[in-house]
């Protein structure tokens, strides 16, 4: 389970929502679910340093066309 970093913010959330489900429904070993645990761990930090940035990114651009005005 690697990251892969093609992978959008999207299909990022995607992949965090199955294994949600896979934990909520599906009877999987101890084992499993700590995999599933982890990689959703994981997979909510990737999904947070996007956002981050994203916000950093239209902070910067709101200071810039205020400072354009």
């Amino acid at each position: 389970m690697t990251e892969t970093k093609s992978e959008t913010f999207e299909e990022k959330m995607k992949h965090l929502e199955q294994i949600v489900k896979q934990l909520d429904e599906d009877e999987v070993s101890l084992e499993e679910s700590l995999k599933l645990y982890q990689k959703g761990v994981e997979l909510t930090a990737e999904c947070e340093k996007i956002l981050k940035d994203a916000e950093l990114k239209v902070e910067t651009l709101n200071r810039k066309g205020a400072e354009d005005e």
